[in-house]
């Protein structure tokens, strides 16, 4: 789910916006990499003004870096700083499910639990890891979605999402698939999450929601650790959106 945060001048910056956010929250432009602007618009059939904008836009929310006279490239974020946001991230999403425990009608519970049926269909589809990390993702974000519904508070329920677009860019970015292998763990944590708020226990509730938080924390640390650190794009790289942002 994305928000319009911001005026735009037409539809063209909010499409390149979608689009390219689309693209980082499913990995499809890795840390540290050159955003093609000039590839984009050709992708978008519009000019290159419009996905600048969107960017700028980017950048502000954490997700790109722009190299003046150079290019965008897809931030790059410390372990240090990942660990301190999910601490950040399960605050809010346990906020979410206590007020869902006390807020939640029986119509809200059969939707959540009939989205987690989906998530345990997941197991026996005969598919790569890659793809069942994807449909875990989605189907994942709409499980949470729904929790934030729930709660009717919009307010509460947008600042959460966007925390959520966060978390799926770190786990984006990591080189092996970090949803799929603990795909059975991560649906037990949900369905515990569904019972306390079906059973109106809101600290039960909170207690699991931040406890599979951390859980995802965990299984995305252990992915990046393996992982060489990796110097940001090379010079060569970097030429292919040097006229992104021309001199003024």
């Amino acid at each position: 789910m994305v928000h319009d945060r911001e005026p735009r001048g037409t539809g063209l910056a909010e499409k390149a916006y979608l689009h390219v956010k689309t693209k980082l929250l499913e990995g499809e432009h890795r840390t540290g990499e050159w955003v093609p602007i000039d590839e984009i618009a050709t992708e978008l059939g519009v000019s290159r003004q419009p996905v600048m904008d969107a960017m700028k836009r980017l950048s502000s929310e954490g997700f790109i870096d722009i190299v003046p006279q150079v290019g965008s490239r897809v931030r790059r974020h410390s372990r240090n700083e990942i660990r301190d946001f999910y601490r950040f991230f399960a605050n809010g999403e346990a906020l979410v499910a206590e007020l869902a425990a006390t807020r939640a009608s029986p119509f809200d519970i059969m939707h959540l639990r009939l989205i987690s049926a989906q998530i345990s269909g997941l197991f026996k589809l005969a598919t790569e890891d890659a793809e069942r990390g994807r449909l875990y993702r989605a189907l994942n974000r709409k499980l949470h979605g729904e929790m934030r519904r729930m709660i009717r508070s919009p307010t509460l329920a947008e600042i959460v999402e966007s925390l959520g677009d966060r978390s799926d860019f770190y786990i984006a970015g990591a080189r092996e698939p970090v949803f799929s292998p603990g795909l059975v763990d991560a649906h037990a944590e949900h369905e515990e999450i569904i019972e306390a708020i079906a059973s109106g226990k809101p600290d039960r509730a909170r207690r699991a929601m931040d406890a599979h938080i951390r859980s995802t924390e965990r299984r995305l640390a252990r992915r990046l650790e393996a992982e060489p650190e990796v110097e940001p794009g090379s010079v060569r790289s970097a030429q292919s959106g040097a006229a992104a942002y021309p001199p003024e």
